[in-house]
């Protein structure tokens, strides 16, 4: 059998477990792609190495993107997977793969396109968290989507769970689909389709959460304090905060 050649695009943890189950499946050559040789880790599996680091330890082939493009041909390649990859894939990079470019979004599309998506889940008091595996195309999270991995969303899950629980979603669903998409490319379901269904569709700029990261004991519900506050509750980050009589930042954390 022809060997399937497969680039993973990635920096954290939850790349280096998806090249671990690439090396589990027959006649698969690894490649790999690292954004980030130092990037800031919050995912689950905190046993596992940074790809970079990974790479290293199993002597697996490294390249720039830059490199794929001018090495190979159009559709050479098998299939990429780009899981949480820092940077931006370009079109003609795209091109030099038969069957696409996979991303994992770390929010559901179509609602919650763009950054923080855990945070908006649940400033949105969404009943429903998770990821999405779609493809890269032209844009920003707009290639067809394959899989929506979905969990529920407690009245005690703030932002960093949203977050933990949206990254093991997304690596058993991108298990599932791994080998499958080495033989074809899915034909896969457009953000309209699943518009006229009746889902919504929003993308988050930066500046959209940061505006929610204040909060105002006049106006808001307890309910709505609360909700506030597991949202910004995210180890590393600025949690949501009050001002006090002087202007000062008053910060809040969410206790179980």
């Amino acid at each position: 059998m022809t060997k399937r050649s497969v680039i993973v695009f990635g920096d954290l943890p939850i790349a280096t477990k998806t090249v671990m189950f690439l090396q589990t499946l027959p006649d698969v050559e690894i490649g790999v792609v690292v954004g980030n040789e130092k990037p800031h880790n919050n995912d689950p599996w905190q046993d596992v190495p940074l790809l970079a680091d990974y790479c290293a330890q199993q002597g697996l082939q490294r390249y720039t993107m830059d490199e794929l493009t001018q090495q190979f041909r159009a559709g050479e390649l098998t299939l990429g997977l780009s899981c949480r990859f820092s940077k931006i894939i370009k079109e003609e990079l795209i091109d030099r793969f038969q069957n696409g470019i996979i991303n994992t979004h770390g929010g559901l599309l179509p609602e919650f396109g763009g950054l923080y998506s855990a945070n908006h889940t649940i400033l949105q008091n969404s009943p429903v968290g998770g990821g999405t595996i779609h493809y890269i195309d032209a844009g920003i999270d707009t290639g067809k989507i394959i899989r929506r991995c979905e969990f529920p969303v407690t009245k005690d899950d703030t932002a960093y769970t949203v977050f933990q629980k949206t990254q093991a979603a997304l690596l058993e669903g991108l298990k599932a689909v791994i080998p499958e998409a080495l033989e074809r490319r899915f034909e896969g379901i457009s953000h309209e389709e699943f518009v006229n269904k009746g889902y919504k569709t929003c993308y988050y700029k930066k500046g959209t959460l940061e505006e929610n990261r204040i909060v105002d004991l006049d106006t808001m519900t307890p309910e709505e304090l609360e909700r506030h506050v597991r949202a910004f509750d995210f180890p590393g980050y600025e949690p949501a905060y009050l001002l006090d009589s002087n202007g000062k930042k008053l910060y809040l954390r969410y206790h179980y």
